[in-house]
């Protein structure tokens, strides 16, 4: 089972939602924790976060930091290519569903209250985790995922966020890949959104944590929403509109 790092509502209490959030490349849970942590303890106070370690070590500092990855990229970091990599990413989300299975089991809550999100690397498995699933988390938010439009079939369809910076226009994990993404999963009838943070590279800001926020409180309101009609029901499948977005 993967090693991770956790951290708990500032307020003590029991959480109303969850966030499972993955590293990208060459980072850790603990860093995770402690950066992602520390953005969004004002944002969610009632959330817990799981920060997983990624299954591949790649080092160690002098102080004992380890630094991770999520499957193998060293012989194209230079060049990354989008089909190698989606198949790397489609076998370690196999692990990966097992350690989301037992972070719901560990809080005892149902999967409409778990989001799943991540940076990078993080981000290419959170998208690919969160909609190879058999059954349907809250939702997805992927944060300059790489290699995302060759997903293939998905077998869940939750919402899905997909995020880049302006100042990434890389095809791979930039904002052109969220961009050709987001059409493919409107075609496919998902409810979804695409947003490019202006002035924002290739990192983890405050912006696109407050982001996260505001879609973890829409999409696991304190008191669920009541049934959408049918007309209702037909537009929420298009988008996401969480205030910000």
């Amino acid at each position: 089972m993967l090693r991770d790092t956790v951290v708990n509502p500032p307020n003590g209490q029991r959480p109303e939602q969850i966030i499972i959030f993955f590293h990208g490349y060459g980072s850790s849970g603990a860093s995770m924790a402690n950066h992602v942590g520390n953005l969004l303890s004002s944002e969610l106070p009632h959330t817990r976060i799981y920060c997983p370690d990624g299954p591949i070590k790649l080092g160690e500092d002098q102080h004992g930091n380890t630094y991770h990855s999520w499957f193998q990229v060293d012989d194209m970091l230079d060049n990354p290519d989008c089909d190698i990599i989606a198949g790397r990413a489609r076998q370690a989300a196999v692990d990966i569903q097992k350690y989301i299975d037992d972070v719901i089991k560990r809080e005892g809550m149902t999967e409409d209250r778990v989001i799943i999100a991540g940076f990078s690397q993080g981000g290419t498995m959170a998208f690919y985790a969160g909609l190879l699933r058999d059954t349907e988390v809250a939702g997805v938010y992927s944060l300059s995922g790489g290699a995302l439009d060759r997903l293939g079939t998905p077998t869940s369809k939750p919402p899905v966020a997909l995020l880049a910076g302006e100042n990434e226009n890389q095809g791979y994990s930039g904002h052109p890949m969220a961009k050709a993404t987001h059409a493919q999963l409107e075609q496919q009838g998902f409810r979804t959104d695409c947003v490019v943070l202006p002035n924002q590279g290739h990192s983890i800001t405050p912006e696109s944590m407050r982001l996260l926020g505001q879609l973890t409180r829409f999409l696991t309101p304190d008191t669920p929403r009541p049934p959408a009609t049918a007309s209702v029901q037909n537009k929420q499948n298009q988008r996401i509109k969480p205030p910000g977005f």
